[in-house]
């Protein structure tokens, strides 16, 4: 489809486009220069002059040429930019990572890594567990007289197995008793956070080996409730890669935005209402710390809400990116509603 667009804005999206290209500023005579421009370097100029009146691109200081500025950048892909075909390379490792088969959280996982390994950007997934989190089986199984093999499955099929190194070897009416407090406290179908409070009662009203078992299997426990609604972050190095954060001190609050990322996370919860992608330019977000990057993100599951997302600079191939975020939620949406509709 080709753009209806007036000389003003053709302008822009050159020096736009340009600038996504190579991250230098435009000159007029280059913008002179194109095919697609029949006019001289002075009408150029004049229409670069009423540009930056708007707004749209800004002069550095080191140079006489002009970038966009985010309003700039905004336009463009407002009204501009066309997207592109998802590569057959990209669609085939969506396909072939991401299957029904894998439990929620390794499916989510999955999709992280290979957003962040197909880009070399920052890949963000919301927590894979949401509240109300089911426990469907929970088991302890021997491997050594001091050594016992945690294994609990939720409702998902994820697989917790952990081993426990005990003090002193297990009895086997010890062992017994322990396992038939743990199915009083998680088994039935009960919610996850609801069997620790049971447990954590439970533990304290034993004593001797029964109670330090108790207390290993609750830690664990503990841990991974609190892991499982972490949000999943991938490729927070491939920052320090980026040629516009080397030595720029702007790198540093993201980090430590990834770092501590609750705000970031409500941001996009909030911005991801419906499932068309939404991007975030600079400052648009509302926090200062990502003022030199961008985010694209979608929903791809309304209950539980989940949304994956794509962090890196400013300047991104937002034509072939913001497809392949699409892609790679709906892939995620089908992937869990074939779950949810299979016997």
């Amino acid at each position: 489809m080709t753009l209806a667009l007036n000389r003003s804005e053709l302008i822009l999206k050159l020096i736009v486009e340009q600038y996504l290209l190579d991250g230098q500023p435009v000159s007029s005579k280059l913008l002179a220069d194109h095919a697609q421009l029949a006019v001289s370097s002075a009408t150029v100029r004049n229409t670069m002059m009423a540009l930056e009146q708007q707004g749209l691109i800004r002069s550095p200081h080191t140079s006489a040429g002009r970038i966009p500025t985010t309003a700039g950048i905004r336009l463009f892909i407002d009204k501009m930019l066309q997207l592109q075909p998802l590569t057959s390379m990209w669609n085939n490792e969506l396909q072939r990572r991401l299957t029904p088969q894998l439990p929620v959280s390794l499916l989510c996982q999955q999709a992280g890594q290979l957003l962040t390994n197909l880009t070399g950007f920052v890949a963000i997934v919301s927590a894979p567990k949401a509240d109300g989190r089911i426990v469907r089986q929970i088991d302890l199984v021997r491997l050594a007289s001091d050594r016992l093999l945690l294994v609990v499955i939720d409702e998902d099929g994820d697989i917790l197995h952990r081993v426990l190194h005990c003090e002193s070897a297990i009895d086997s009416n010890t062992l017994s008793k322990v396992l038939c407090l743990l199915n009083a406290a998680l088994g039935g179908g009960g919610q996850w956070q609801d069997g620790i409070e049971r447990l954590g009662s439970i533990v304290r009203s034993e004593t001797g080996l029964c109670q330090q078992l108790l207390q290993k299997v609750l830690g664990q426990l503990s841990l991974d409730e609190l892991q499982q609604h972490q949000p999943l972050i991938y490729g927070q190095h491939q920052l320090l890669l980026a040629p516009e954060y080397q030595q720029n001190p702007a790198l540093q609050q993201v980090m430590q935005m990834l770092e501590q990322p609750d705000g970031l996370i409500r941001l996009l919860q909030t911005v991801t209402q419906d499932e068309q992608p939404k991007l975030l330019l600079g400052k648009e977000s509302g926090f200062i710390e990502l003022a030199n990057v961008s985010v694209i993100v979608q929903r791809y599951q309304q209950q539980p809400k989940r949304f994956i997302a794509l962090l890196g600079p400013r300047r991104m191939n937002y034509a072939r990116l913001i497809p392949l975020v699409e892609a790679c939620a709906r892939q995620l949406n089908l992937n869990l509603n074939r779950r949810q509709v299979s016997p």
